[in-house]
């Protein structure tokens, strides 16, 4: 066997030998799709609607309560849907007040539309619906992720689907628990921090006693734990009456961020965006 052909069969060896090792062991190396190893594939629809319902109720909220602190008294003020926020019974003489107020609170996002008897219809502008909605996918997408990571997936795909859509897709190499997965990952979260009107109680009938047991309609009933009752009511709970409508949404904060207060015990610290800022002022 001549010299050219001996280096032939040492570089092809070489080469077999280096190929080997690296995709050894194989079921570590190499990355199966969807198509090869199974898994999950699902195409998520982001409710966009809810996003912008709780900011045009969020708005009417808040001119409603402007009005009352001017002593402007109107017969209601509400969203009809998730981009409409409709004012009715406003007092003729003092429409001219009122349209301030409402240009102040209201007209960076919504268009006024003069009815008659008193009633203003504002309907949200079609950029500030089309940011609304594309942030709500934007933080679709990042909750998303951040639950992914939680099942430990190699190389999962986690992207929008469609133009205008509002969907996401995403893809699990090599999950079996599909049902655990699924939950995971649709499960919503919305932080909302409510102004509490009541509270706390060791039960839903003595926080309701002071008013017939009955729940104001702008009002809800929730559970919590208190400090001050110790264990609480039955279960460890204690209940407050707090406002429908929250008063800060998620949305309205820049950052989140751990920290510790002034007992050097946990807590979480964040900022408001500019927006929200005069609120607490």
């Amino acid at each position: 066997m001549n010299r050219n052909v001996q280096w032939k069969l040492v570089v092809v060896l070489a080469v077999t030998v280096l190929s080997v090792v690296a995709i050894y062991p194989p079921e570590e190396r190499i990355r199966l799709g969807l198509d090869l190893e199974g898994g999950v594939h699902m195409v998520l629809q982001v409710e966009t609607d809810d996003a912008l319902r709780v900011e045009s109720e969020t708005a009417a909220e808040q001119i409603g309560e402007q009005l009352d602190l001017q002593g402007i008294t109107v017969a209601s003020s509400s969203a009809v849907d998730a981009t409409t926020i409709r004012v009715e019974g406003v007092p003729g003489d003092r429409d001219a007040e009122f349209r301030q107020i409402a240009d102040d609170q209201l007209s960076a996002s919504y268009d006024r539309e003069a009815g008659a008897g008193g009633m203003y219809t504002f309907r949200m502008r079609a950029p500030v619906e089309a940011t609304l909605r594309d942030e709500s996918v934007r933080q679709a997408l990042q909750t998303i992720e951040r639950r992914v990571n939680e099942l430990g997936v190699a190389e999962p795909i986690v992207a929008p689907y469609s133009v205008g859509g509002y969907q996401i897709l995403v893809q699990l190499p090599g999950v079996s628990d599909v049902a655990r997965a699924k939950e995971i990952i649709r499960n919503t979260a919305l932080l909302e921090l409510k102004i509490v009107e009541d509270g706390p109680a060791f039960s839903q009938e003595e926080l309701l006693e002071a008013r017939n047991g009955v729940v104001p309609p702008d009002m809800e009933v929730v559970s919590g734990v208190s400090e001050a009752l110790g264990s609480g009511g039955p279960g460890g709970s204690s209940y407050y009456l707090v406002r429908r409508v929250a008063a800060v949404t998620g949305r309205d904060l820049r950052n989140a961020r751990p920290s510790l207060d002034e007992f050097n015990q946990p807590a979480v610290s964040f900022s408001f965006i500019r927006e929200c800022e005069s609120m607490f002022v």
